[in-house]
């Protein structure tokens, strides 16, 4: 996420790192365990950011 120019979605970090379709549901969940521990940001639009 780091390397992304902007806001991503879970699919781009799951097509980045080689994850397979089926397990992306749970990087998402994932992410968003990440999201409410203040170390990534969700916007509306449901892409992931970096906290800075």
């Amino acid at each position: 996420m780091r390397q992304a120019a902007g806001p991503v979605k879970a699919r781009q970090i799951g097509d980045a790192l080689g994850i397979d379709v089926s397990v992306r549901a749970a990087l998402r969940g994932k992410l968003v365990r990440l999201v409410g521990r203040g170390r990534l940001r969700k916007p509306p639009d449901g892409r992931f950011i970096t906290r800075p």
